[in-house]
């Protein structure tokens, strides 16, 4: 396994306290990312560091562009439509809006626009395997495709769109599990295991396929990122100067620049602090390798 330290540099002056969520706009050369707790959605442009902010009634888990210029923006009790032009919000679909000691949280959509988005019980109430994986398409169906989680996460897909993959980022599990997925219906076969990360290296958060289909997870706890072939096996550790980071996404011009979003509240456990100022803050690294374009959620799917 390569180790890489790589420079590491902070994207405009936006800290979330529980930074999620991020994902590149190629239209708009910005990076759409979220603040959970802080219940707002940021754009930053990486060019000039400016952000702006739109705050959100509820614990705000992910934003998601969609096809129509619209974004699906993760509520405690559901999904909203937010249109950034006008302001204007609409609700969507509900999740589990009859329970309100759960909310979204991880989400990404599938090469074919359909949105797959887990639920979990908040920290508050007592984290418990209640939180599921769902299925969004266009016309508003809701499928459940898993359950029996505690923290969803790392949602993501090959780039043929046959395999998907998301975790558990609970601490006594770390688990990351494959299934085949179909990508026509959006179907998904059976689970099985993908990779287990170790204590000491973190526990598996959000995630992103690569252009060579090499699946890379958020290392929360652990400062760095990591990347695993397809066939399961971690093959590189990028280490960074925050030691909770929660999501990467591949951007810029040529999809070279890795952005990460990680929580603010950090404590400096484990190996010395190296820049603990970045915590919370958008960050960006190059190390020359390509990721997937981003897909936006299509509002013209039909349920299958």
């Amino acid at each position: 396994m390569r180790v890489l330290t790589p420079d590491v540099e902070t994207i405009g002056e936006a800290r979330a306290l529980l930074g999620e969520g991020v994902i590149w706009q190629p239209e708009t050369k910005t990076v759409l990312w979220v603040d959970i707790v802080g219940r707002r959605v940021i754009e930053t442009d990486p060019a000039t560091g400016a952000a702006k902010e739109w705050p959100f009634p509820e614990q705000t888990a992910f934003v998601q562009p969609a096809a129509d210029g619209t974004w699906l923006v993760g509520q405690q009790r559901g999904i909203v439509r937010f249109d950034p032009a006008s302001g204007r919000t609409t609700p969507f679909v509900d999740i589990e809006a009859d329970d309100p000691a759960t909310r979204t949280n991880d989400a990404a959509c599938d090469p074919a626009g359909r949105l797959v988005v887990g639920t979990m019980r908040l920290p508050e109430a007592g984290l418990a395997p209640v939180g599921s994986l769902y299925r969004v398409t266009g016309d508003g169906n809701v499928t459940v495709l898993d359950s029996g989680l505690y923290v969803p996460n790392g949602i993501a897909f090959s780039p043929d769109g046959r395999i998907a993959y998301w975790a558990d980022t609970y601490k006594t599990r770390r688990q990351i599990w494959s299934a085949d997925h179909d990508p026509d219906s959006g179907r998904l076969g059976p689970k099985r295991p993908f990779a287990t990360i170790a204590e000491a290296d973190g526990r598996p958060d959000g995630a992103a396929v690569d252009a060579a289909g090499c699946y890379w997870v958020a290392a929360v706890w652990g400062w760095q990122l990591l990347r695993f072939t397809p066939k399961g096996t971690v093959d590189l550790a990028v280490r960074l100067p925050v030691q909770r980071p929660t999501k990467l996404a591949f951007g810029g011009p040529d999809l070279t620049t890795i952005f990460v979003v990680s929580i603010a509240d950090d404590d400096g456990a484990g190996p010395a602090k190296a820049n603990p100022s970045m915590a919370g803050r958008l960050l960006a690294l190059n190390l020359g390798i390509a990721g997937l374009p981003p897909v936006r959620f299509r509002g013209v799917g039909r349920s299958n």
